[in-house]
């Protein structure tokens, strides 16, 4: 009998989910466990479990392990800018990135003025010293912004990451997210993407080129329409890719091969 959770799965051969928080259903109550097998066995081919809590960082690289197409990435996120140990914080990052073979990426870090998480400052250094460590480990990077636009531009114009990365669950203008792909970063696009009153999201993943596009959960968080309400995971991703293909005008097999094809060209899969 299945899970309530795993009742309105949505998935097709070859979808993936390039941003999922695990350990977060897990505090949620889910069975992610479960839920992210059940997932794999029905089409799911990627996901990218993106850690940012220290404390679980072991349990999710032994996880990862048990799974084929589970990866892992670690970082931290703007809420521990105004940390006392961030120098400890940064080498357990660095020891986590050498102990984790399923690690293909640092982060999610970035900028967050929504909440007050510390100044830019602050924000900043985080941001830039995490840079330095993904470089120094080859690994693209993972970038959170909310509220911080230009802030974010004009961060990673100064401070550009060697291998690139993702500005992950997009909400800017379509401008912007030109400019993101022209410093070389991919643009994903979560859930959100879906709501009603999303317009500026919605043009962005219409004008995104094709070639630099990402679909994600960010679950257990922001549920596609179809499912709002529910908390998210990766068996709904599908509801994101039905609404980017028709969106975007093209068949969801033709969204399914590019987002694949971009996701293994980033990680070098």
């Amino acid at each position: 009998m299945l899970n309530d959770d795993l009742k309105k799965i949505n998935l097709s051969e070859g979808m993936l989910d390039s941003h999922t928080h695990l350990f977060h259903m897990k505090k949620n109550g889910m069975d992610y466990r479960s839920i992210i097998s059940h997932c794999f066995e029905n089409g799911l081919e990627f996901a990218v479990d993106i850690g940012i809590n220290p404390d679980n960082f072991e349990e999710r690289i032994n996880f990862a392990a048990e799974l084929d197409g589970l990866y892992t990435s670690h970082g931290y996120y703007p809420s521990d800018c105004t940390a006392e140990n961030i120098d400890e914080l940064l080498r357990l990052l660095e020891q986590t990135l050498s102990a984790d073979k399923k690690a293909i990426a640092v982060g999610e870090m970035g900028l967050d003025f929504y909440h007050n998480y510390g100044p830019y400052e602050l924000q900043a250094v985080l941001v830039k010293r995490q840079i330095k460590i993904a470089d120094n480990f080859g690994k693209p990077i993972v970038i959170h912004s909310r509220d911080a636009e230009n802030e974010t531009i004009e961060l990673l114009s100064d401070c550009p990451p060697e291998n690139g990365g993702i500005i992950h669950c997009f909400s800017y203008s379509p401008s912007a997210a030109i400019k993101f792909v022209e410093m070389g970063f991919y643009i994903s696009f979560a859930g959100n993407v879906t709501y009603k009153n999303a317009e500026q999201i919605q043009a962005a993943a219409a004008q995104v080129p094709l070639d630099r596009l990402l679909l994600e959960t960010d679950a257990p968080y922001l549920s596609p329409q179809k499912v709002r309400g529910r908390k998210n995971h990766s068996g709904y991703i599908g509801y994101t890719y039905d609404f980017v293909s028709e969106l975007r005008g093209i068949p969801v097999n033709s969204l399914i091969t590019a987002v694949n094809e971009n996701f293994r060209r980033l990680f070098r899969l």
